[in-house]
């Protein structure tokens, strides 16, 4: 059936005059850039630098430039309002030649503004990733930790990432980054051929806040699949520069892929679960107390409370079942 065509109602401009200011910081929908030392454009930075908030010098690129033109480049990103970060990998090289204090005041000297703290290399015990977040804080300076390992063979299992997850957001980071490597294939939540493992997913959000995660998703086709299934706001990461662009289009729905197929979020308060169950009932619409705690894997008890506090918010609202009149389905309000 084709497409009805509305009438005009407004005569505002069809082509913006100007891109509206991004207010920064975004409490979400923050995207993440992987900085691999390409050449940095004055035009293509003020073009792109509204659609996304941090820049990542990734892995022990630093090492590689005079620390002079480091300084050059990290004030360029701040000229255009972008934070600058350093890879997980450089303070796990400092962790591992005993320079983790003279390796986060050169970095702070420099004009880094966040540290990532991580372990996907170097095995590191909860009680040391700590002590380095201490460092990082003594220092006035912002972080990141990383949950994940870089080796595919030796991966976290879901217990140990929800687990990682909960351990990284009591030390209070800026965000939580789910490791997915550069290429998102058989690492995290992917699987080896780089497909969502949905399960693992629905899994860690119904234990933890999106709002908290950062979901590295280094692909258009990662980063689209989870933009459709996590709504336009997702927090997603690890991106090259040249793909800002698109997934600007794509968080707003005007890109082939995408029209009409993105959900822009509301306000959901209260605990992670009701935030979860609110995603579900997103994604598939009319469900029962049973299928939600099947599909979410909540207690019975979590479920009901969960669907209490979004019935009071009005976010959701209850009905019977067409199919079965002794079922009770659960909608967005």
């Amino acid at each position: 059936m084709a497409a009805k065509i509305a009438p005009s109602k407004s005569k505002s401009l069809f082509f913006p005059a100007d891109v509206p200011s991004p207010s920064r910081p975004r409490p979400k929908g923050l995207t993440h850039v992987l900085d691999r030392l390409h050449a940095l454009h004055d035009e293509e930075l003020a073009a792109l630098a509204p659609f996304f908030d941090f820049a990542k010098i990734g892995w022990g690129l630093p090492l590689l430039l005079p620390r002079e033109k480091v300084r050059e480049r990290i004030q360029r990103y701040h000229e255009f309002g972008i934070e600058v970060s350093t890879g997980g990998t450089l303070l796990e090289y400092a962790v591992l030649h005993d320079r983790i204090g003279q390796m986060i005041d050169e970095a702070r000297e420099l004009g880094f503004d966040l540290i990532e703290v991580s372990n996907g290399a170097v095995e590191l015990s909860p009680v040391q990733i700590q002590r380095l977040v201490e460092q990082v804080k003594r220092r006035s300076l912002d972080y990141f930790i990383e949950v994940g390992k870089k080796d595919p063979q030796h991966q976290l299992s879901l217990k140990e990432t929800i687990a990682q997850i909960a351990f990284a957001r009591s030390l209070e980071p800026r965000r939580v980054i789910l490791e997915g490597r550069e290429l998102g294939r058989s690492v995290g939540i992917y699987d080896s051929d780089g497909a969502v493992k949905w399960d693992w997913v629905r899994s860690i959000l119904a234990e933890h806040p999106i709002d908290e995660l950062l979901f590295e998703a280094p692909t258009e086709a990662h980063q689209r699949a989870l933009l459709r299934e996590l709504g336009a706001d997702v927090n997603l990461g690890n991106l090259d520069l040249s793909l800002v662009s698109s997934l600007a289009t794509e968080r707003l729905g005007i890109r082939g892929e995408t029209v009409g197929a993105i959900r822009h979020s509301r306000d959901v308060r209260g605990p992670p679960a009701a935030k979860f169950l609110y995603f579900l009932l997103e994604t598939y619409r009319g469900l029962d107390q049973t299928q939600l705690a099947n599909m979410s894997r909540l207690p019975r008890r979590t479920v009901q409370s969960a669907i209490d506090s979004l019935r009071r918010q009005g976010l959701v609202q209850e009905s019977i079942s067409l199919h079965d009149s002794r079922r009770r389905e659960y909608r967005l309000a």
